[in-house]
């Protein structure tokens, strides 16, 4: 393995729970609205009826009965797939490191939307490639600017083949690329022959139940995309998916029979099912509804804590799991999580979605999994430290609710 890359192929830690916490850190799915009564019977039937085929070891490929259930989640973004096009993988933390492994070559710089998901950052350069961030400016990846940093990249001898990007409720910022860019940059991929890789969690997680084309859907010849059940149904499953081209998916089912010798089984069987008996209507409808009641409060008490003129600033987003906060004078948020931690109250510095330093002046928030009635709690916490770090920053006294440097 080529894990001897600098800065350290590391992640965030996002899951502590417990006591009075109030966390804002990692990305869970709110797990009360799955049907588990409903759940629980198909999965013991499962069991009782196909558990010594299902239990059992299995071949590289997605599941004959899995594959209309990733097809119909593909085709409501305008995204297609066959079944010799996919690649199964445990969520697409797999299928990024598939990627970096059985499509890159160590030293090989990859492109990446940033800020970026450190899960992508840390795969690449386990695989021993080198991210580096795509142009980018107030509408997003910057297609005329990426044409000429590739041009840049390999005149200075850097082997650059791959852009990837989050494009739909962007992890951590909740950004969506518009239709026009997503033409452009696609075009702008094809002409500096640079293979596109779309992760997509939460494009089906928009609040208004509204979705945009998945790039996949609009080139399908250059896009390799990566899905997942984790964020549209549950984690604990670990069952993802990528669609890619042909010849790329053959590679890429080596790569990860290697990684895993054997997709579950079960949980394939399990998702089909589900699937078979009641869609996708039900879950992926309550989650939507769900989140943008959560991020409603949670803009909402933003507003109301820190206003909308001051140093943080943010953005509303139209879908997904976060908030990102940045601060236009320039903050440690790194410090800052400490000090939020002593007030019980946690989220994810930015500097974690940075590829070399930047983004330590902002922070991530998630709403998903967090209750309704602690998400004002939260928030104010999180803003008694925020303002206690403006008092320290210019030499005051934070007050008792504050931090002081």
């Amino acid at each position: 393995m080529w894990t001897d890359t600098r800065p350290e192929a590391g992640m965030p830690s996002l899951f502590e729970q417990g006591g009075d916490l109030i966390s804002f850190a990692g990305g869970l799915p709110d797990l009360d609205l799955l049907p588990l009564k409903e759940l629980s019977e198909q999965l013991a039937r499962l069991t009782r009826l196909g558990g010594r085929i299902a239990l059992q070891y299995s071949t590289p490929q997605v599941a004959r009965a899995l594959v209309p259930a990733i097809s119909e989640l593909m085709g409501r973004e305008g995204g297609r797939t066959s079944a010799g096009n996919l690649v199964p993988t445990a969520g697409s933390q797999m299928g990024l490191l598939a990627v970096g492994l059985g499509l890159g070559a160590p030293g090989e710089t990859v492109l990446c939307q940033t800020p970026a998901y450190p899960g992508a950052a840390a795969a690449f350069r386990t695989a021993g490639l080198r991210p580096a961030a795509a142009p980018e400016d107030a509408e997003g990846l910057d297609p005329q600017a990426l044409r000429a940093t590739v041009a840049r990249l390999r005149a200075e001898g850097r082997r650059v083949r791959t852009l990837y990007c989050n494009p739909t409720f962007q992890n951590p910022t909740g950004a969506t690329l518009s239709v026009e860019r997503r033409q452009e940059l696609l075009a702008v991929a094809r002409e500096t022959e640079l293979l596109v890789v779309e992760d997509n969690p939460y494009g089906l997680l928009g609040f208004d139940g509204q979705t945009v084309p998945s790039l996949q859907g609009m080139d399908p010849e250059n896009v390799v995309y990566l899905g997942t059940f984790s964020k549209v149904f549950a984690p604990g499953l670990r069952c993802g998916w990528i669609a890619a081209p042909a010849p790329l998916a053959e590679r890429l089912r080596r790569t990860s029979e290697v990684m895993a010798l054997s997709p579950s089984a079960f949980s394939q069987a399990a998702l089909a099912a589900f699937h078979a008996r009641s869609g996708w209507d039900g879950p992926i409808g309550a989650y939507r509804e769900r989140y943008r009641e959560r991020c409603g409060l949670m803009a909402d008490a933003l507003e109301s804590e820190l206003g909308t003129d001051g140093p943080w600033r943010w953005r509303r987003p139209d879908g997904g799991f976060y908030l990102w906060l940045r601060h236009t004078g320039g903050a440690d948020t790194g410090r800052l999580a400490l000090a939020a931690a002593e007030h019980g109250v946690s989220f994810v510095p930015g500097g974690h979605f940075g590829l070399d330093g930047e983004c330590d002046d902002a922070l991530r928030l998630c709403f998903s999994n967090v209750p309704r009635g602690r998400i004002a709690e939260g928030v104010s916490r999180l803003a008694a430290v925020l303002r206690g770090a403006e008092v320290a920053q210019t030499g005051g006294e934070a007050d008792g609710e504050g931090w002081a440097a």
